[in-house]
């Protein structure tokens, strides 16, 4: 999948407004995942294997988005003594996610399976919305960080 991710991007880079297409991804990476859980069944434990597949299929196209972008992102802003150090940061904080969404599948067991989706449903809108309300401030960030490059 990472090719077809790497030309996604690429695709994404010629528009105009790529920075806005890439936060349109991300919002979107971090939404979508959320419809299979929310439109199971109440009574039923079962979901369709398509919604399964589906759901697999856009975490990981949203992780190959992430990662590369995020990487470019922490090069891109962080002072340059610092860089190695707060890349470091990102893949602690890549450990932590990937630890924590360990941690939550033991509530699989816990509680009813529709709580259990729901929980999820609810913490990728959560994330999703999180992202949306921080793309003002970056791209401001990013902003004032390349009229700084100009400068120079």
């Amino acid at each position: 999948m990472a090719p077809i991710a790497a030309s996604m991007l690429a695709g994404m880079g010629r528009f105009a407004r790529a920075a806005s297409a890439r936060s349109r991804a991300r919002v979107i990476s971090m939404c979508l995942p959320a419809t299979p859980y929310v439109s199971a069944r109440p009574n039923s434990t079962l979901v369709a294997s398509p919604w399964l597949v589906g759901s697999t299929a856009i975490f990981t196209i949203g992780e190959l988005y992430l990662s590369p972008v995020g990487l470019s992102f922490v090069t891109k802003v962080a002072p340059a003594r610092i860089v190695s150090m707060m890349m470091g940061v990102w893949f602690l904080l890549s450990f932590i996610g990937n630890y924590m969404t360990g941690y939550l599948g033991i509530f699989y067991e816990k509680i009813p399976h529709q709580e259990f989706f729901l929980m999820l449903a609810g913490i990728c809108v959560t994330a999703g919305l999180v992202l949306f309300a921080m793309n003002r401030p970056l791209n401001r960030i990013v902003g004032a960080h390349d009229r700084q490059e100009a400068q120079a």
